[in-house]
């Protein structure tokens, strides 16, 4: 009885202690281990963080910065991609996701994006979709108790029906934010290869013809996935291609 105890214990107390070592995960022992230079160690630890804590930017930032110096820019490029989900704004992880991906071997046709429509997603991006459903909300209140003050008070309608066409103004800009911010964090249709090097197949299994091939770090669109073991995507490395490739060589931003 005693030697089958000891040999209990033998197996499970490593396993107690990697448990309370990844319980003493903090960020500030992950940025250490990141600036002296151990790198892989700082990946695991805010891999850690995250699944405990969950995500932030400070986080996902970092540990792309981690995978990139791991020489995994597909993992790299993946976690600035869901620090931008974030916060579409921030300046460092635009400037490193830039930065990974103008390494990478595929090169990502850039789209030609009317400025209205960049600055109008810049400018959604200045608040959360629950702040700005708070900012409608109260605006639209504003609006119909200036509505009412111009009915009942006619010496206030100037001004009253002024602040009512302002408030009606900024209902709907923060209804059009929200939505636009509901629907980007919603778009789950995108992922990042991981793989060095993937075969893009005209059929999901192994003796499909053989479409063109792409490489690690590049981003894609989802197309299907009901299948277990192969991906339905659509990718564009210079040439946009639609076909099948492994489920295990991409991963969903």
């Amino acid at each position: 009885m005693k030697k089958t105890i000891s040999v209990f214990l033998l197996f499970i107390m490593p396993l107690m202690a990697v448990s309370q070592e990844k319980a003493g995960y903090t960020k500030e022992l992950a940025d250490k281990a990141y600036a002296e230079s151990r790198f892989e160690e700082a990946a695991v630890m805010y891999e850690a963080l995250i699944a405990e804590q969950g995500t932030s930017l400070p986080l996902l930032y970092n540990l792309g910065n981690a995978y990139y110096r791991c020489n995994q820019p597909g993992k790299a490029i993946l976690n600035y991609e869901r620090a931008l989900l974030i916060d579409a704004n921030d300046e460092d992880t635009k400037a490193n996701l830039e930065y990974v991906q103008s390494k990478i071997v595929d090169k990502i046709p850039q789209d030609d994006i009317p400025f209205y429509e960049e600055w109008g997603k810049s400018f959604a991006s200045l608040f959360s979709k629950d702040v700005w459903g708070v900012i409608g909300v109260v605006a639209f209140w504003t609006m119909l108790a200036m509505l009412f003050l111009c009915f009942v008070k006619g010496g206030a309608r100037s001004w009253a029906s002024a602040i009512a066409v302002i408030s009606l103004i900024v209902t709907i800009i923060a209804n059009l934010s929200a939505f636009s911010l509901g629907n980007k964090a919603g778009d789950v249709s995108e992922g990042v290869i991981l793989d060095e090097m993937v075969v893009v197949k005209s059929s999901p299994d192994s003796s499909g013809t053989e479409l063109t091939k792409i490489h690690e770090g590049l981003k894609v669109v989802i197309i299907d996935d009901a299948l277990s073991d192969w991906v339905k995507i659509e990718a564009n490395n210079g040439n946009r291609v639609v076909g099948w490739i492994k489920s295990k060589s991409i991963e969903r931003i």
